[in-house]
């Protein structure tokens, strides 16, 4: 039994990554609480569970490596996805007093835009954790990709927003979703879609 729980066993592999999600999830959360910060946090966090790791460096180490070498252009990411997000949460408030088909057709046509905003953030933080790549050409690809990619890109958004629609449609499975959701949640949710994200990003790491 006690040979089980050594370093270098299934089991003690397991908990160590399980103890890693859990610390890197408190990372993140700490790091985002100024809110500016919280694109640069999603950054360090993506990188830190990205294949790029080097195993020996350690994960928190590689967070504040990525938090400090991508914190510029992750906060101008993260204030774009903020201002477009609320500017299209006021639209649809707006949209949502209409009546009859214009309020069906309003809500369809916000559809679209919401779509690439949720392409820009499920793609554009984990690009920029793996790629050294300008602000606008990290825009465009991130928009692309998520188009030429479009079956991944919705598991993708899918992994973003399953806990809040996990709460709103099943209200009653909120302890269940915080009890995993508080701990782990946010590594679990980056972990997941860098796994989604791997094949898509692989042909490109040997490109200059």
């Amino acid at each position: 039994m006690k040979l089980s729980f050594q370093n270098d066993s299934s089991i003690g592999r397991t908990v160590g990554r399980l103890l890693e999600l859990v610390g890197l999830n408190i990372l993140w959360a700490l790091c985002c609480l100024p809110v500016v910060t919280a694109g640069a946090a999603a950054c360090a966090l993506h990188f830190a569970l990205s294949p790029l790791r080097r195993e020996d460096e350690g994960a928190f180490r590689c967070f504040f490596r990525s938090f400090r070498r991508n914190f510029k252009q992750a906060t101008l990411l993260w204030l774009l996805v903020l201002v477009m997000g609320l500017l299209l949460l006021f639209c649809l408030r707006l949209v949502s007093f209409w009546e009859g088909a214009a309020r069906t057709a309003g809500i369809a046509f916000f559809c679209v835009p919401a779509l690439l905003l949720l392409m820009l953030a499920g793609y554009g933080f984990p690009l920029l954790a793996q790629f050294d790549i300008p602000t606008r050409r990290l825009i465009e690809d991130a928009l692309l990709l998520g188009a030429a990619h479009f079956p991944r890109t919705l598991l993708v958004i899918g992994a973003m927003l399953l806990p809040a629609a996990a709460l709103y449609f099943l209200p009653g499975l909120i302890v269940c979703v915080l009890f995993v959701w508080v701990p782990a949640g946010f590594s679990l949710t980056a972990l997941l879609i860098e796994r989604i994200l791997e094949p898509v990003f692989a042909p490109y790491r040997d490109e200059p």
